[in-house]
């Protein structure tokens, strides 16, 4: 038994690398091709090379479920054509038997999906986007209109981040029992780690307070360098410069729970969050049913044709996603209903198909 196990997954590993091999060289010269439509006279074409290697184990990390599916759909396929499938069903080879060998290799891909997901690629796709700016002589604008931040009665705007840490443009409102208390403006701010807990410095600003009951007549006086002790390092402000999606889990964790915490929506961090911590689930689901196609409707399909199936179907698996997550976020929807509804009905629809099979 051994024997055929370590054979199914050689086969099936075999498979699922020469279709990582396709997808990710397919995606590699597509990502290419469009950062190289991005060059100017300060972002060259070695710059833009350097940035799509720096978001590319990005993409691989989102490119391994679909390469587990096609993966396990095309080395099945292959010892079906050549009847190895059938001489080991006659052997007495029970089906859940070649299922837990294909899943052996899908293990393996999960392992190097949740490493590259929180280790490797949200520190280069952060690293690209700051040298990427770097590049270009720019400072790192967190959105097109800046960004609101908010610590207890305390909300804040600043317009950019740059490489280097430092904030610009920043606007701070305090409010008191809802009553505007003060506005500070300035300049710049960095931060200052100092010998125990740090604080950010702002530079070149105004400060105006404005009194309680009926007269709230501001007054203003302006200031060269003003502390600023708030809950926000400038670690979690570069988390800022990525997408969600792009996140680790313990990042989205972090960050979620602060915006949580601060009565602000959370909703599109826990639905990336959620994404991330069951797509080694999703995985499974995504080779049981490409296992379960084999014995099922696919069994005296053509090579082609399950490949096209398999593409097919991880398609529509992630439109589907995509889909609740959109409408989750539009409704205010449980963020973990809506990224694992999909992946428990392709669980199901594949423990159906194999229940019959066996």
């Amino acid at each position: 038994m051994n024997r055929i196990d370590h054979y199914i997954l050689r086969q099936v590993l075999l498979a699922m690398a020469v279709v990582l091999l396709v997808l990710g060289g397919l995606d590699l010269v597509f990502t290419l091709v469009d950062e190289i439509g991005e060059t100017d006279g300060a972002y060259g074409t070695i710059d833009a090379i350097r940035y799509v290697m720096y978001v590319f184990p990005r993409h691989i990390y989102e490119l391994l479920p679909m390469t587990a599916l096609i993966g396990a759909l095309a080395g099945l396929g292959i010892l079906a054509s050549s009847n190895e499938l059938v001489v080991l069903q006659a052997s007495g080879v029970r089906v859940l038997r070649i299922v837990w060998a294909v899943m052996k290799p899908a293990i393996i891909v999960i392992i190097i999906g949740l490493l590259l997901g929180e280790f490797v690629a949200p520190r280069l796709e952060l690293r690209g986007e700051l040298d990427r700016a770097l590049s270009r002589n720019e400072q790192v604008a967190l959105s097109r209109y800046g960004h609101w931040q908010r610590d207890a009665n305390e909300f804040m705007h600043f317009n950019a981040i740059d490489t280097d840490g430092f904030l610009h443009g920043i606007s701070i409102y305090r409010f008191d029992n809802q009553q505007l208390r003060s506005v500070i403006t300035a300049e710049t701010a960095f931060y200052d780690q100092g010998a125990g807990s740090g604080y950010w410095l702002l530079q070149n600003g105004t400060e105006t307070t404005f009194g309680s009951g009926e007269e709230r007549q501001g007054e203003s006086y302006g200031f060269i360098e003003k502390s600023w002790d708030v809950d926000l390092t400038p670690d979690l402000l570069k988390v800022l410069i990525i997408d969600p999606d792009k996140m680790s889990i313990s990042d989205l964790y972090r960050y979620a729970g602060r915006f949580a915490s601060q009565g602000q929506d959370s909703s599109p961090y826990f639905l990336s969050f959620w994404k991330k911590v069951l797509q080694p689930l999703t995985t499974a689901a995504l080779v049981i049913v490409a296992v379960s196609f084999i014995f099922g409707p696919l069994r005296s399909a053509t090579m082609g044709s399950k490949v096209f199936t398999a593409i097919c179907f991880g398609i529509l698996f992630y439109l589907v996603q995509n889909l609740l997550s959109t409408v989750s976020l539009v409704y205010q929807l449980d963020p973990l209903l809506a990224v694992s509804a999909p992946v428990l009905l392709c669980l199901a629809l594949g423990l159906v198909l194999l229940r019959r099979a066996a």
